[in-house]
């Protein structure tokens, strides 16, 4: 069993987006589900606890514990990457062998494991986090609105290094 306000939260730490910012993509549901799949609920629930014990990560110590238990956790590590990578690029990838070996789920059955990276959904491409990163949006699927090639983009995210 997930939890999404768990999972939201926990994505937000790792994202850098605030969690109502995530829920407004619409996909975080999708995504849990997704975790929830490829990953055994005890890992996922070390996670959320890990998470929950750093606190609100406001200040630096905070951002050092969190950076040490879950980045540099051989359990651990390899989740909240993929976690990040599902929500900026709508990919699951697979977890490392050595990983699924030691603490993947137990039915390494054909519907258990993917044989290979996949995009989550034709929605969750469209509202990953990347685009909005980039200033950009994906081809074909949201437009940026009639007539905007006729302007310069916005590029003070990208240029104010103060």
């Amino acid at each position: 069993m997930y939890r999404l306000s768990d999972f939201y939260r926990l994505s937000a730490a790792l994202t850098g987006y605030e969690e109502v910012e995530l829920q407004g993509t619409g996909v975080g549901s999708v995504y849990c589900q997704t975790l929830s799949k490829w990953v055994r609920q005890d890992v996922i629930e070390a996670l959320y606890a890990q998470a929950e014990q750093i606190g609100a990560l406001d200040n630096d110590a905070s951002q050092a514990r969190f950076y040490d238990q879950i980045w540099n956790s051989a359990k651990l590590g390899p989740v909240a990457r993929n976690i990040i990578k599902m929500w900026y690029l709508s990919i699951w990838y697979q977890l490392p062998a050595d990983w699924n070996a030691l603490y993947g789920v137990d039915d390494f059955s054909a519907d258990k494991q993917p044989v290979e990276d996949y995009v989550i959904s034709s929605n969750a491409y469209i509202q990953g986090l990347v685009w909005n990163a980039l200033g950009s949006h994906p081809m074909g699927a949201k437009q940026p609105g009639y007539g905007t090639w006729a302007f310069p983009g916005d590029t003070a995210k990208t240029h104010n290094l103060d």
